[in-house]
């Protein structure tokens, strides 16, 4: 009878073991902290287009012609690298020397096919 009493004591203390180390796993994973690129306050959009002299603006699909405005020293648009969603602040508006930062960290990508889409 001991034995049984034993047995049943110790299947009870591991039941109960295992239980709660589930609760402490479904915890723990919580706290993870979530990716940068999906935390609020980072670029949003695939493309920054030049649509005024040294001024872009977001674009979430490819460049036309009609979104690149005049003529500029730098492209008409960039792409922005994984690394740059969660490194890019969500802004209306990036200055030009912004955009320099951006590319000189490998945060965009000039697309040389853009540079044929500026208006006249």
């Amino acid at each position: 009878m001991k034995k049984f009493q034993k047995l049943a004591l110790g299947l009870i203390v591991g039941a109960m073991a295992i239980g709660f180390s589930a609760f402490t796993n479904a915890h723990s994973k919580s706290l993870v902290k979530p990716n940068k690129a999906v935390e609020a306050g980072m670029i949003v959009d695939n493309y920054l287009v030049q649509s005024s002299l040294n001024v872009f603006d977001q674009l979430s699909s490819a460049p036309v012609a009609s979104d690149c405005g005049g003529t500029a020293t730098r492209d008409c648009a960039y792409s922005v690298t994984s690394t740059g969603k969660s490194n890019i602040p969500n802004q209306s508006s990036y200055t030009g020397s912004e955009i320099d930062t951006y590319v000189s960290n490998g945060w965009l990508t000039a697309d040389a096919s853009t540079k044929a889409l500026y208006q006249p």
